[in-house]
């Protein structure tokens, strides 16, 4: 094998390593402090629940975001400023984000952007969301892409 190539494996195991936890053990967080983390699982787990399929928690969508941070002062920044907003405002509460998710041009609203633009983009990138939840194969041909069917969505 070329050292190139070695190197490569290395670092793609490397950074693997920073975002996927061993099997049944909690994450630990590489950029945001561990309130700060578990603060993010629970809001994340609150915008893609566990349902018959997995949820955010399930798919490491906290751990994937956190380690995102760590390229990216400005997201940084962005987070750590959301996150201290929903610390001292509600938290994870349903009604909070119910809320904030109706306010347009607020704080809130703004935090609440991007922690579901966040989140959901983070989710179906993963296995759980793109494989378990959406059926995706790379192998298979779609003549058509049907989209989002809940009929709130539809524009």
């Amino acid at each position: 094998m070329s050292s190139s190539r070695r190197q490569a494996l290395v670092t793609i195991s490397s950074a693997a390593a920073t975002v996927l936890p061993a099997l049944g053990q909690t994450p630990s967080p590489k950029v945001l402090s561990a309130a700060q983390f578990e603060l993010l699982q629970k809001l994340t787990e609150r915008i893609i629940p566990r349902t018959e399929t997995p949820g955010a928690i399930d798919a490491g969508v906290a751990g994937f975001i956190d380690a995102s941070l760590a390229t990216d002062a400005g997201r940084k920044d962005r987070w750590q400023a959301a996150l201290t907003w929903f610390a001292a405002n509600g938290g994870d509460s349903v009604e909070t984000l119910t809320r904030i998710s109706k306010e347009t041009d607020t704080e809130g609203a703004r935090h609440f952007r991007l922690l579901k633009g966040d989140t959901i983009d983070t989710y179906y990138s993963t296995i759980e969301g793109l494989k378990t939840e959406l059926g995706w194969n790379a192998n298979t041909y779609l003549p058509e892409f049907k989209g989002c069917t809940h009929p709130e969505h539809q524009v």
